[in-house]
């Protein structure tokens, strides 16, 4: 499986920037943003906490077992690589 890899920046109201991946099996950018903002929900950011935020194409890679399942199971898969 090759996987489509999303540069997301997010910066909250509040200060905060996180930095992470968005990992998907469609280059469809909509989506990409779409499981940034789900997956940022789940960790307590609601859209209105976001004053800025960007979700880009990277580039594409072949997808490791453990991501290739994630994507299977849940659709994507989020590396991170800068915490709040």
């Amino acid at each position: 499986m090759s996987v489509q890899v999303f540069d997301t920046h997010v910066r909250t109201t509040e200060g905060g920037y996180l930095h992470f991946d968005v990992l998907i099996d469609s280059n469809d950018p909509a989506l990409a943003a779409r499981y940034a903002r789900d997956w940022l929900a789940s960790r307590g950011v609601a859209q209105a906490d976001i004053a800025q935020s960007r979700c880009q194409f990277c580039h594409s890679q072949p997808a490791h077992p453990q991501v290739a399942a994630a994507i299977s199971r849940q659709g994507y898969h989020i590396i991170v690589l800068k915490d709040l």
